[in-house]
């Protein structure tokens, strides 16, 4: 009977116990364990801005910051509350099922439940990486380049995971897996890429929270930002007094230690003066803004370090506003200005071509562009000898009036945007057979390579989508194409695509990423391509193309 009472009494103590676990940071606290580099029972201490995000009520929160601030962590424990205390479905999504999802499912989710006996009860099926089942609650994750995989899942709770890495033609798609629930919430995190994209542009459209505390010198709140709360000491990046660096109280200007930064950091409902403080009132959209200045982690001297790197190298440049202070940015020159289009505005036009092509992007709307080229140098390379002479753009509602267009310029190829109408893209091209390609854009081609399908009723091509984009706006710097004064829709669609820099593992990669339309953009880029598709009709033999 002792044995039993004793039993009972657990049974009691444990029921009373779940009933105040009605927070997610409580929860957390509770059944989660971690693993390096800060081991035990979950706290707050080595990320506090987090606590209070934690327990958003709010139906969208964005979470805009630097690399390594623990943002994804908190997104974990909020879907792992949301599974196990209020019983719903939850999707995680990352940018692509494979690596990501893969690497999450078995690197971040499967050593959670490794690590906390709780969570180990509660899930009874995750052998499937992309579905993990806990009683009558489902964990779906998916990656974002699957159409498919995104859809018919009613749930009531989405996560987000570095968002501006994502395929966001696919993301409306799941937005629309809460829309039957009566109540739902949505988290998107991510470091930020160009201004006016992805999370940034969800963050301006939220309450734009910084994280505050109080300053233990002269007591006043503050925050800390990039350069009013850092003394630069050193010149480059492997100079040995950059380790002096330090952040600073931007009111006292007295030294903040980065040893003492556990408790000047520490939130206000955690016993200290940390809190997030709005920019914008009453929105329901919460946004929550941190940079690694604040990084308990990492000292002052590490961004620094990027800071002076980034002086000499636009990748470098770009990954120091992005990962290590959160903020959107735009390395010189990689984006086109009103100034360099109006350089190539003229009236005067050849009477003749050696071959005139078209480009089309699909939309709502066909947007096109005919250009008529002269070759006017000699090069190996067909694009770089050939000037480009745009004598008409604008935009059709169907496909039998590019038919017009066609008979209209004497066109002699075509590339057109393959999706999101794929059949009548393709009724066109067999209407002009061997005249018109759909183009897929791809990563692993290798430079300006035309791989053309094997099956060539298919009028399918692929191209790599940086190397041709990088070509077609580029004329605009070479003025060596020239146009009537464009349509202003023409000059913000060429001007809202923007090229971002990043380095992965030492190599830089770099990638076209839009603010806003872009379809005549992509219909310059389609030009480009057909231009040796068309020379290769003239000449009876591939050119640049590789079957």
């Amino acid at each position: 009977m002792h044995d039993l009472a004793k039993l009972l009494h657990e049974r009691v103590a444990a029921g009373i116990k779940r009933t105040t676990i009605t927070t997610p940071s409580r929860w957390a606290r509770t059944y989660r364990t971690m693993g390096a580099p800060f081991p035990g029972p979950w706290t707050p201490e080595p990320a506090p801005w987090t606590l209070e995000m934690h327990d958003s009520k709010a139906p969208i929160n964005i979470g805009q910051k630097s690399a390594q601030m623990g943002y994804s962590e908190t997104l974990l424990n909020v879907t792992l509350f949301k599974i196990d205390v209020e019983r719903i479905d939850c999707l995680y999504i990352l940018p692509a099922k494979t690596p990501d999802a893969t690497e999450f499912s078995a690197a971040r989710f499967d050593v959670a439940l490794e690590l906390s006996p709780h969570l180990k009860g509660l899930f009874s099926s995750v052998k499937n990486v992309g579905h993990k089942r806990a009683g009558s609650a489902n964990l779906y994750i998916r990656g974002s380049n699957s159409r498919s995989s995104l859809k018919s899942i009613p749930v009531a709770f989405i996560a987000y995971d570095e968002f501006d890495e994502m395929n966001m033609r696919n993301l409306s798609l799941a937005e629309e897996r809460t829309s039957g629930q009566k109540e739902s919430q949505s988290w998107k995190v991510s470091t930020p890429t160009i201004p006016e994209y992805g999370i940034n542009l969800e963050f301006n459209t939220s309450t734009q929270e910084r994280y505050f505390f109080k300053c233990p010198y002269c007591g006043k709140y503050v925050d800390l930002t990039w350069p009013e709360s850092i003394v630069i000491v050193g010149e480059y990046a492997t100079d040995p007094r950059i380790v002096e660096s330090h952040i600073i109280c931007k009111e006292c200007k007295h030294k903040l230690e980065h040893e003492d930064k556990r408790e000047f950091l520490r939130a206000k409902n955690d016993g200290g003066t940390g809190i997030w403080i709005p920019k914008n009132e009453d929105i329901i959209k919460r946004g929550f803004y941190i940079n690694q200045l604040y990084s308990i982690a990492r000292p002052a001297f590490d961004v620094i370090a990027k800071y002076f790197s980034g002086l000499t190298d636009k990748a470098s440049e770009q990954e120091f506003f992005n990962s290590k202070l959160g903020l959107p940015h735009i390395v010189d020159g990689a984006k086109l200005d009103d100034e360099q289009i109006n350089s190539c505005i003229t009236t005067e036009k050849p009477s003749d071509f050696n071959i005139i092509t078209m480009g089309v992007d699909q939309g709502k709307w066909l947007h096109y562009e005919v250009v008529g080229w002269k070759f006017t140098k000699l090069s190996n390379d067909l694009n770089i000898s050939a000037e480009a002479f745009i004598l008409d753009a604008g935009k059709k509602v169907d496909f039998t009036e590019l038919d017009v267009l066609m008979r209209q310029w004497q066109i002699m190829s075509v590339v057109i945007d393959a999706q999101p109408e794929r059949r009548l893209a393709y009724e066109f091209a067999c209407r002009f057979w061997g005249h018109v390609f759909l183009c897929f854009y791809a990563r692993g081609q290798k430079s300006r390579d035309i791989t053309v399908n094997r099956d060539l009723d298919q009028h399918t091509i692929t191209v790599d989508r940086t190397s041709w984009l990088d070509l077609a706006l580029n004329r605009f710097r070479t003025r060596t194409i020239h146009l009537s004064p464009p349509s202003e829709e023409y000059r913000e669609h060429i001007k809202n695509i923007t090229k971002h820099y990043k380095k992965v593992d030492e190599d830089v990669v770099s990638e076209y990423l839009s603010r806003g339309p872009d379809h005549y953009a992509h219909a310059r880029c389609y030009n480009e391509i057909a231009l040796p598709l068309a020379a290769s009709l003239t000449t009876n033999q591939n050119v640049r193309v590789f079957l």
